[in-house]
């Protein structure tokens, strides 16, 4: 399965370096695991931006697109395959002086959290979620990204 994380931040290039890194690890240990034939592409879209800004970045609804399918956006070709998006949204007073270890707890547990509203998507069938869940919380727990088991 692919998986990433995208940024909308006004946090320091450094913070994004963090969770940047953050996406290639979780990307590396998603990309040899199948969790059925509804999912292949797993995108999380993180939203920390200053209040002047937030009016411009608003929390989506998930949004599941089956199949195959190629996109333009901003003349760039993209293409997609069974592939879900998932916004988070952090409030940037609640994260923009976390130290390393505290902004990534902050950003594991809102993926974590996120990840629920997959239960919820109606057209997303073939999918086992528990397995998923269980292996991103035993990734988190195991990195000491996130301190014991939500489940």
């Amino acid at each position: 399965m692919k998986f990433g994380i995208t940024q909308y931040t006004n946090l320091t290039q450094e913070q994004n370096n963090w969770i940047n890194d953050l996406s290639v690890e979780l990307k590396a240990f998603f990309e040899t695991r199948n969790y059925g034939q509804d999912l292949h592409e797993l995108y999380f879209g993180l939203i920390t931006v200053k209040p002047e800004f937030d009016q411009f970045f608003k929390k989506k609804r998930p949004r599941y697109r089956p199949g195959e399918r190629t996109s333009q956006v901003d003349g760039i070709e993209t293409k997609s395959n069974n592939c879900t998006e998932i916004d988070c949204k952090i409030t940037f007073s609640q994260v923009s002086g976390l130290n390393k270890k505290k902004l990534i707890e902050r950003v594991c547990l809102e993926l974590l959290s996120e990840s629920d509203c997959l239960t919820r998507l109606s057209r997303l069938k073939r999918f086992d979620f528990n397995s998923y869940k269980s292996d991103l919380e035993n990734f988190l727990t195991n990195k000491n990204y996130i301190e014991e088991k939500i489940l």
